[in-house]
């Protein structure tokens, strides 16, 4: 049976992603690209490989799903050494961490994949960059309005990797 590599998303605004490529281009010295813009998002929980009667399950669960829209706060830079991940993190949201528990505890229920981390939500803006970028100047902090969030496909082809949604679901109060 055919299966494909799923997570479920919050994808990024034009606003934001603008925001955030300026500040790479003008004020972070680096020696390689940074991820696709196009990819840019914050993930709620991995799935790994996922058939088809599984991933409609997946947007069942999820099309059940209550919360409100709302907003996260962008205003500094990370780094993980063990692997070149340069991100930025949101500061701490109790309605984010409320969206991803029930998604992040579905993936370890049904066996789709257990994260041996904590929850660490980010964006991540290089992947194996070693030594740490150099932030030049501080970046300008931003929100994101958070209206929906996305069951994503990870798939590869010709001009490299895109995470294309397959299927939105709205917030709403």
């Amino acid at each position: 049976m055919a299966t494909r590599r799923l997570f479920f998303g919050i994808g990024l605004d034009e606003q934001a992603t603008s925001t955030i490529q300026q500040w790479l281009s003008r004020s972070v010295a680096h020696h390689k690209p940074p991820t696709l813009a196009r990819n840019w998002h914050i993930t709620l929980a991995f799935l790994a490989q996922v058939d088809t009667p599984t991933t409609d399950a997946l947007i069942e669960f999820a099309e059940q799903l209550k919360g409100a829209p709302f907003e996260l706060q962008f205003s500094q830079s990370g780094y993980w050494a063990h692997n070149g991940i340069f991100y930025l993190p949101p500061a701490p949201s109790d309605a984010l961490a409320s969206l991803a528990a029930p998604l992040r505890a579905l993936s370890e229920q049904w066996q789709l994949y257990t994260n041996p981390y904590p929850y660490l939500p980010h964006i991540t803006l290089f992947r194996n960059h070693k030594p740490t970028p150099q932030v030049r100047a501080p970046m300008t902090p931003f929100t994101l309005t958070v209206t929906k969030f996305h069951l994503y496909h990870s798939h590869s082809s010709q001009d490299g990797l895109h995470y294309t949604p397959i299927a939105s679901f709205g917030l709403s109060a």
